[in-house]
């Protein structure tokens, strides 16, 4: 018989889960309205997922291990990042909210766009921030160049690109460069750390090694491009 899927959330069981990530992060504990909405967002995916396939894990417990974590450890990298105050970053094929959904549970700065062309998953996106209060979260349903061409922008650049297994990080870099103002910065998820020289003319400002469910490796590069 197959197993059933757990997609109803133990709130202690989340809360210990969670607990152990921060603590082996160093980063700050998540409040009790964070871990309320992180329940409820597992709940809604968990259920998607049986019917549409949004992520590869099962269960609420193999999502968070092998997914949510990342989200935990990019708040905490996005914190000791040079971005401005209130930073406007876009998310790059956002997929079922997986770093955004969890990232803007614990880390609220600024202005945030999930941009996503496959249309099941944007409207789940949808359907996740029509039950959660994510402050200044938004979802695009289209291609990457469509939402470029749609932003109002200051020369249409933004602070901040997050890519997580949107395209191959060097065709990324050719395609954020003409979208990040003179201080931006791109944030790739890797399993490698990266390389000792990056194509011209991008520079490693930080970068940030962790391991998650099994000791998976895991890495987040920050690279800015260099402009005269």
């Amino acid at each position: 018989m197959p197993r059933k899927t757990q997609t109803s959330v133990d709130r202690r069981e989340l809360a210990h889960l969670a607990a152990a990530v921060t603590a082996r992060a160093r980063a700050t504990a998540l409040s009790a309205v964070a871990l309320e909405g992180l329940a409820a967002y597992l709940e809604l995916l968990a259920r998607w997922n049986v019917a549409f396939n949004l992520v590869g894990p099962d269960d609420w417990r193999n999502i968070f291990t092998s997914l949510v974590t990342d989200s935990i450890y990019l708040a905490d990298f996005l914190r000791c990042l040079p971005l401005p105050d209130n930073p406007q970053m876009w998310d790059l094929g956002a997929g079922a909210g997986l770093p955004g959904i969890p990232l803007r549970l614990v880390w609220t700065q600024g202005e945030y766009y999930m941009v996503e062309r496959r249309e099941k998953r944007a409207i789940f996106l949808s359907t996740v921030l029509a039950h959660l209060s994510l402050k200044n979260t938004h979802v695009f349903r289209g291609s990457a160049e469509s939402f470029f061409e749609s932003r109002k922008t200051p020369h249409g650049r933004t602070d901040g690109i997050v890519s997580r297994a949107f395209l191959p990080w060097r065709d990324l870099l050719d395609l954020a460069q003409p979208h990040l103002n003179s201080r931006g910065t791109l944030i790739i998820f890797a399993s490698e750390d990266p390389p000792e020289e990056l194509p011209a003319p991008w520079t490693l400002t930080d970068a940030c090694t962790y391991y998650v469910v099994a000791d998976k490796k895991r890495c987040f590069w920050a690279l800015s491009p260099s402009r005269d």
